[in-house]
C-alpha cells in the first residue's frame, strides 16, 4: 500500500512539474524577446520573429522575414491611430462606446541585418522557428552615407536645372528686348 501512496505521490509530482506545450512556447518566445532587449540596451538595433510552417525551411523564412519586420518597426515606423469616444444618453441611462483602430506602416531598406540566434522545435504537423536578428551599426553608418549623397546629388542637380532654366529665361528675356527696342 505505501508503495501504490508513493507511486501515485511520484507520478503527481512529475505531471504537476511538467510543462504544457504553451508553456514551452511562451518561456522560449521570452527568452528570445530578452536577447533582442539585452541587444538594445547594449544599443544594437535588434528585431525578433517566430515562423511556423509545415517545413522547416517555410518555418526559418517565416521567422526571417517577421524578424526583418520587426528591425524595420524598430528603425522606421509610422503609426496612425484614431481613437472614438461615443457616450450617449437615454433618460437615466449612460452608454459608452469606444473605438480604437490603429495601422502601421514600416518602410525601410534593411542592409546588414543579420540572425545572431536561433531555435527551431518540432511541434505537431511542422516547424517553429524562433530568430534574434541584428543589424551592423557600421551598415546603417553606411546606408546612411549614402542616402545622405544621394540626397546631396538630387539637390545639386535641380540646382543646375534650376540654373539652365534661369539662363534660358534670362536668354529669352534679352532677346525679347533686343526685338523690343529695335
Amino acid at each position: 500500500m505505501k508503495k501504490i501512496l508513493a507511486f501515485a505521490a511520484l507520478c503527481a509530482m512529475f505531471i504537476g512539474c511538467a510543462s504544457t506545450p504553451q508553456e514551452k512556447t511562451v518561456n522560449k518566445m521570452l527568452e528570445m524577446q530578452k536577447e533582442k532587449t539585452a541587444f538594445i540596451n547594449g544599443g544594437i538595433i535588434a528585431g525578433f520573429g517566430v515562423g511556423d510552417a509545415a517545413t522547416e525551411q517555410m518555418a526559418y523564412d517565416e521567422a526571417d522575414l517577421n524578424a526583418r519586420a520587426d528591425v524595420g518597426r524598430e528603425m522606421e515606423s509610422y503609426i496612425g491611430a484614431l481613437f472614438r469616444n461615443y457616450e450617449e444618453q437615454a433618460g437615466k441611462e449612460v452608454v459608452q462606446h469606444q473605438e480604437t483602430v490603429r495601422k502601421n506602416i514600416v518602410s525601410t531598406t534593411l542592409r546588414g541585418a543579420t540572425i545572431v540566434k536561433m531555435d527551431m522545435e518540432p511541434v505537431e504537423g511542422g516547424y517553429k522557428v524562433y530568430a534574434v536578428m541584428t543589424v551592423d551599426p557600421s551598415a546603417i553608418k553606411k546606408a546612411l552615407e549614402e542616402q545622405l549623397e544621394t540626397a546631396e546629388a538630387a539637390e545639386a542637380e535641380k540646382a543646375r536645372f534650376r540654373a539652365s532654366k534661369g539662363y534660358k529665361d534670362l536668354e529669352a528675356a534679352e532677346a525679347n528686348y533686343k526685338n523690343l527696342t529695335k
